[in-house]
């Protein structure tokens, strides 16, 4: 599922590829994916408008009109944006769930294979973003506000973290990075972290994510002291050993537990 290095990702694609562009076709192909607004509705809301900004919050993209609307995109498990320019080969998929055709024949296209992604609309990002009971975004957030966060909380971290209502953008690859690079274990519980403790996490969080955008959300391309190289079956553990896999919250683990050990 796509992560918040990903969203900055898409953010700087779609800022260069769709900005102050009159909009003068949409096809919405999956109306099922739409949140809150019906066909007709985002059709109106964009037609004959331009894309003239967007802004990224934990997992969740919003592209400002010229009419003070947002079209909100979630991604879901394999949702993309890709910009067709009018004169390329147009080797459509058959998975696009929204089309829109700008006044110069160039198209946005949402394409989404599993269609767990959603589309929506809003006049107010700071409205949907408390509706939706999200966290902090995990590279807005301040250490004092993150310090705060964790006050009288007992889950296991990796959950915690991991949770959109707690704190907003990191899935389960990033969640196994910053705890790798902060040598927690998965399984610590947050009532055992102290302030150096929650200090680390917070500035290996930091790091991770900025660190994934620089290297463009290429897991197998990240630096060799990165869990995410090595993140595989039989992995070797950068700092020796191989890595092990537990279940966690559902969903497959990655540790070094020579590196990482339970904070007690």
């Amino acid at each position: 599922m796509p992560e918040l290095p990903s969203l900055e990702i898409y953010k700087t694609y779609f800022n260069s590829t769709s900005l102050y562009q009159r909009i003068k076709k949409i096809e919405i192909r999956s109306p099922e994916i739409l949140i809150n607004v019906k066909p007709n509705e985002l059709r109106k809301a964009l037609y004959g408008l331009e894309f003239i900004g967007s802004r990224r919050y934990g997992k969740y993209l919003f592209c400002q009109l010229n009419n003070d609307y947002f079209l909100i995109i979630h991604f879901g498990m394999t949702g993309y944006l890709k910009y067709i320019q009018k004169n390329s080969l147009k080797n459509y998929s058959n998975h696009i769930r929204l089309l829109i055709q700008f006044i110069n024949e160039d198209e946005l296209v949402f394409d989404d294979m599993r269609k767990f992604g959603k589309l929506g609309l809003t006049r107010n990002p700071d409205n949907f973003i408390r509706e939706k009971n999200l966290g902090p975004d995990a590279l807005e957030i301040n250490f004092k506000t993150f310090k705060e966060l964790f006050r009288k909380r007992k889950g296991i971290i990796k959950s915690l973290i991991m949770n959109q209502n707690f704190i907003a953008g990191i899935g389960n690859l990033y969640a196994d990075e910053i705890l790798y690079q902060s040598r927690i274990h998965p399984l610590t519980t947050a009532d055992k972290l102290d302030k150096d403790n929650l200090k680390k996490l917070f500035q290996e969080m930091k790091m991770v994510l900025n660190k994934a955008i620089e290297y463009h959300d290429t897991p197998h391309n990240m630096p060799s002291n990165f869990l995410l190289a090595h993140r595989h079956q039989g992995g070797e553990c950068p700092h020796g050993g191989t890595l092990i896999t537990l279940k966690i919250g559902g969903r497959t683990t990655y540790l070094c537990p020579e590196y990482q050990k339970i904070v007690k």
